[in-house]
């Protein structure tokens, strides 16, 4: 954690290994760029099992995109999916 720190990053500790599903693509902090605070909040908010339908609904709404999509977009669209419940 202190290598994270100095490197200029605010370190968040995930869990053990059997949480780490919690950080799976189609979770509430995969890909979102969130600060300290908002990376635990998401990280509790994660349900088990509800990830892969999720991630195949993100990767179908940007696969349908005119252009490949720039790190903005894909951030707006994996913390969108998780405010429109």
């Amino acid at each position: 954690m202190r290598l994270i720190d100095e490197a200029g990053f605010d370190p968040v500790d995930g869990g053990t290994l059997e949480e780490s599903w919690r950080q799976q693509p189609g979770t509430p902090c995969y890909c979102c760029d969130y600060n300290k605070e908002e990376m635990e909040k998401a990280l509790q908010e994660a349900v088990p099992g509800k990830a892969p339908g999720v991630r195949d609904a993100i990767n179908d709404h940007l696969m349908h995109l005119a252009k490949a999509p720039t790190h903005e977009e894909i951030i707006q669209v994996n913390r969108g999916a998780h405010h429109k419940e």
